[in-house]
């Protein structure tokens, strides 16, 4: 693995990574949009703010990557990770190769992989420009890009919640979970300026997805279901055929996402108190 590992690391051909990761990322665009279209014309109307939501997710990233933004890979690769569990999770769920969800998976996979190694990191995160206009030292820019990460990873999911169909009689449900969006995307968005208010904002996402979870779906669980693997069966709030996701996934990964500034945080507060 250590071998692995530096050999990923001394790979050059960084614009030719950065070209395949922004077309990778360009075909979700489209895809979404192609859904977007089909549920349009087969009356499903319901869906088309999800995956128009999640084109335009995927647009950004696109042109952040291409664009060499210096959070343009910790955001694409929040993106594609999250599509590589989710991949691997209804994969396991199912309990059958399905080639659909498994060219799903690679592509994202292909994504993490062109924009890993120190040299897609000197490309991006040590820009000097941004890094002296924050006055970010290593250790700030380390923190900010797993926050960012953690966060893109989560984002797909809450935007389903956010803007996916709910069930009748969901209304605090459905409030919870559009409010969880509009703060994950300003916390974002806050975040990629350095702005600390940020990092209030993905925990207020979390938050909010948890108890609106919790109000639609009260028995907090994890159970046996479908092929006999372990999944949250907590608030299973969309389904497509036999598939099932519930917000805890993407509560943990908002949660996880705070984590690098919890010392930070509890120092400055001590100093303060």
């Amino acid at each position: 693995m250590k071998s692995l590992l530096e050999r990923l690391n001394s790979i050059g051909f960084e614009r030719t990574r950065r070209a395949v990761a922004a077309l990778s990322l360009s075909l979700f665009v489209f895809l979404f949009l192609v859904f977007a279209l089909l549920m349009w014309m087969n009356g499903q109307t319901a869906w088309v703010p999800s995956f128009i939501a999640l084109a335009v997710v995927y647009a950004v990233a696109f042109m952040g990557v291409a664009a060499e933004w210096f959070w343009g890979r910790w955001f694409g690769a929040g993106l594609a990770w999250s599509g590589v569990m989710t991949s691997a999770a209804v994969l396991l769920q199912l309990g059958e190769w399905n080639p659909v969800l498994g060219t799903y998976g690679i592509l994202h996979g292909l994504v993490v992989v062109m924009l890993s190694g120190t040299k897609m990191v000197e490309r991006y995160d040590l820009q000097p420009a941004w890094r002296e206009r924050y006055g970010m030292d290593e250790f700030g820019v380390a923190r900010l890009r797993k926050t960012v990460t953690r966060a893109s990873a989560s984002l797909p999911s809450v935007i389903l919640y956010a803007l996916a169909p709910k069930e009748p009689g969901q209304a605090i449900f459905a409030a919870a979970t559009l409010v969880a969006g509009v703060l994950a995307v300003a916390g974002l968005a806050s975040l990629v300026r350095v702005r600390t208010w940020g990092l209030l904002a993905l925990a207020g996402s979390a938050l909010a997805l948890f108890v609106g979870g919790v109000s639609a779906y009260p028995h907090f669980n994890f159970a046996w279901v479908n092929s006999g693997y372990l999944f949250p069966a907590w608030g299973h709030a969309f389904a497509y055929g036999n598939v099932a996701a519930g917000p805890a996934l993407p509560v943990l990964l908002l949660g996880a996402a705070l984590v690098p500034f919890a010392g930070p945080t509890l120092r400055f507060l001590r100093t303060r108190g």
